[in-house]
C-alpha cells in the first residue's frame, strides 16, 4: 500500500468521524442500538477492505463496547475480535480489554487471562478503575500482578 493509499481520503474520514461522534452521543444519551447503527453505518463507508483502516479498529470497538453494556457478550467478543483484525488493533488496550472482559464473562477465564494482562501491562490498573473488580482480581489470583 502506497503512502497515498495510507489515509483515508477527507470526505470519507470527515464523514466517518462525525458519523462515530454521533454514535458516541447516542450512547451516552443511553440509545445503544441508535449508535450501532450509526457506527455500522461509518464501516460501511470505509473502502475495501475495510480492516486495514484504523476507523475500522476503533468503530468496531465501539460496537463492541456499546454491546457488552447491553449484555451482549458473545456479539461484542466478535467486535472486539473484528477491531483486533483491523490495523494496529491488536496492539490496542482498550481493544484487548475488551476482548478479556468479554472471554471472562463468557466463562472463558483462563482464555481471557492473556488480552487482560496485554491491557494491563499497556494501562496498568487505570483501564480497570470504571469496570468490576473482578476482572483485575483475576489477574492478582494468577499472581501475575501484585
Amino acid at each position: 500500500m502506497s503512502e497515498v493509499e495510507s489515509e483515508l481520503p477527507d470526505d470519507i474520514y470527515e464523514r466517518v468521524t462525525d458519523l462515530s461522534e454521533k454514535g458516541n452521543n447516542l450512547l451516552e444519551a443511553g440509545r445503544m442500538n441508535e449508535a450501532i447503527a450509526i457506527w455500522q453505518f461509518a464501516l460501511a463507508l470505509l473502502p475495501e477492505p475495510r480492516q486495514r483502516w484504523e476507523a475500522s479498529m476503533w468503530l468496531h470497538a465501539s460496537i463492541g463496547d456499546a454491546q457488552q453494556q447491553g449484555g451482549k457478550i458473545q456479539d461484542a467478543l466478535d467486535s472486539f475480535r473484528k477491531a483486533a483484525a483491523s490495523t494496529d488493533g491488536y496492539a490496542n488496550s482498550f481493544v484487548q480489554f475488551g476482548i478479556g472482559t468479554c472471554l471472562f464473562d463468557l466463562g472463558h477465564t483462563r482464555e481471557s487471562t492473556d488480552p487482560l494482562l496485554r491491557a494491563f501491562m499497556a494501562e496498568g490498573e487505570e483501564i480497570f478503575e470504571e469496570s468490576d473488580p473482578k476482572y483485575i482480581e483475576h489477574l492478582r489470583s494468577q499472581k501475575l500482578i501484585d
